[in-house]
């Protein structure tokens, strides 16, 4: 290459606008159609790089994501356990903008489309989740086992980020202990029952005055899921 091609070569790079840079960091409000109908979810992400990861919350509880995004290209995947069956939901769309659009593959059950906002950080400001003292109270709690639902309640208080209170349930009662960072709940109990103690760490998120996608790990009994609500 000439100096003079290299010259006029080198103004063109500098001259040239710089792309814009995409961020999906962040939590969106996403709309799935289908031929069952439309559905709204949660979903947060959170990107390094071309490399996308995050979460999904929905009706079903939490699930984890995975994608890449290539220039404004976005592709996303992660499975939702739907009758006893794992089906893989693979969507791909364009960014543009504050908003996101494309196709949604539902495994080998069709397709359908998709759109995604962020959410308003004035909405998230207002949530009252993130209000200090929104863990304190009393709750009702309700434990998803093979054999069908455990009833139990909790009393909690908290001061700033951490928990405390008292787990009851028909096998025994044991103190709590815990944290909340936003609205994310995590805390432990050891159950104290006829047969001995019964460790039990729980996590989940609130939402207003409800958790509806919390699990728990038992021990001698394995993971559960969990739900609760704050008693008015």
């Amino acid at each position: 290459m000439s100096r003079t091609a290299f010259a006029a070569l080198l103004v063109a790079l500098l001259a040239a606008p710089a792309a814009a840079q995409i961020n999906l960091t962040g939590d969106w409000d996403m709309t799935i159609q289908s031929t069952q109908g439309t559905n709204t979810v949660k979903v947060t992400l959170t990107q390094d790089g071309e490399t996308v990861s995050g979460r999904v919350t929905s009706q079903l509880g939490e699930q984890p994501v995975t994608g890449a995004l290539t220039g404004d290209d976005l592709k996303i995947a992660f499975t939702l356990p739907i009758q006893g069956q794992s089906i893989v939901i693979v969507m791909t769309g364009k960014v543009e903008g504050p908003t996101l659009a494309g196709k949604v593959q539902f495994g080998d059950f069709g397709e359908g489309d998709w759109t995604a906002t962020r959410a308003e950080a004035a909405e998230v400001a207002a949530k009252p989740t993130a209000a200090p003292g929104s863990a304190s109270g009393e709750w009702d709690l309700t434990f998803k086992t093979p054999k069908g639902d455990v009833p139990a309640t909790a009393t909690i208080n908290q001061d700033g980020g951490k928990l405390s209170g008292t787990l009851s349930s028909p096998l025994g009662e044991g103190p709590v202990t815990g944290t909340l960072e936003g609205t994310s709940l995590r805390v432990t109990s050891n159950v104290i029952t006829p047969r001995g103690t019964l460790p039990v760490k729980m996590k989940g998120n609130i939402e207003g005055n409800a958790i509806a996608n919390g699990k728990a790990k038992v021990k001698g009994i394995g993971t559960l899921k969990w739900t609760a609500k704050k008693r008015q």
